[in-house]
């Protein structure tokens, strides 16, 4: 009789079909962008759709050339990429600390959460570009009235998150905790706060990608510098291909900022952040 296969065989055969899975997904997906681009070539060559709208992708490209390329003293877009981020950056931080507050006393002050929640779910239904002419004026065209717009998009995944996090704990583990005598400290270190994570962690995806668009939303509205600006003066202007071009590059930061969420989340121990499930097995 034929032994089964050891456990390292098995880890290395699961290993090598998830290895397997990952190529096929990223070819699909190159496959569906190859698509894409020559769906839009033909569209525009054929004039489809008129080149006010939809620029020819060669046209394009030499935007983005000339953008990430060029000097700041030229043209180049680095330096507004750079100011774009910084309010992202400033935004999430502060947002995200504002909401892991705020989201902790709703959830252990139960009166605070009675008589504030409807209030702050007011003030983040408002839509923010509207509010952002008025931070302008009262604070000028720097980074303030971005990195509050950007502040208030983080703010409220976030705060919610930790609110249901910290609050919906299993009955049965809570009693059992009690049980044993264990103090407020020990109940949140060794129970609330694992479980909160669940919650708080995917929301900081959600939280930094909201964050860049606050930033680019306010700086649409008033600013001197930032991918924002850019593209209002595109705008100005009618360079189509170069807005076509900030927007490939505001797309390729939102990606490249999910990617950093999820490279944190594996980096860190599980017991601080919980993995995916694919990857906890």
């Amino acid at each position: 009789m034929s032994a089964g296969p050891t456990e390292e065989q098995t880890i290395s055969k699961a290993t090598k079909g998830r290895g397997r899975n990952r190529l096929r997904n990223l070819g699909l997906q190159l496959l569906v962008l190859v698509l894409l681009i020559a769906l839009w070539y033909f569209a525009a060559a054929n004039e489809w759709v008129t080149p006010l709208l939809l620029p020819e992708p060669l046209n394009v490209l030499e935007s983005l050339q000339s953008g990430l390329l060029e000097s700041n003293d030229n043209g180049g877009w680095w330096g507004d990429i750079g100011v774009t981020l910084t309010e992202t950056g400033l935004g999430f931080v502060i947002g995200s600390l504002l909401g892991l507050v705020v989201g902790a006393l709703f959830a252990f002050v139960k009166i605070l959460r009675t008589a504030f929640y409807p209030y702050v779910i007011a003030l983040m239904s408002l839509p923010k570009i509207a509010i952002a002419p008025l931070l302008i004026v009262a604070f000028g065209y720097d980074l303030t009235p971005k990195v509050i717009i950007a502040t208030m998009l983080a703010f409220f995944p976030v705060m919610t998150a930790a609110t249901a996090g910290l609050s919906a704990v299993d009955p049965d583990e809570l009693n059992l905790m009690r049980a044993m005598q264990a103090s407020r400290w020990q109940e949140l270190r060794y129970l609330r706060l694992p479980n909160a994570m669940s919650y708080v962690f995917p929301s900081f995806d959600v939280a930094l990608i909201g964050a860049l668009l606050g930033a680019v939303a306010a700086e649409l509205v008033g600013a001197q510098s930032g991918l924002g600006y850019l593209l209002s003066q595109g705008q100005a202007y009618g360079d189509v291909a170069g807005m076509y071009g900030l927007l490939i590059v505001l797309a390729a930061l939102g990606a490249l900022l999910h990617v950093l969420i999820a490279v944190v989340q594996k980096v860190l121990p599980e017991s601080v952040v919980p993995k995916p499930r694919e990857e906890s097995r």
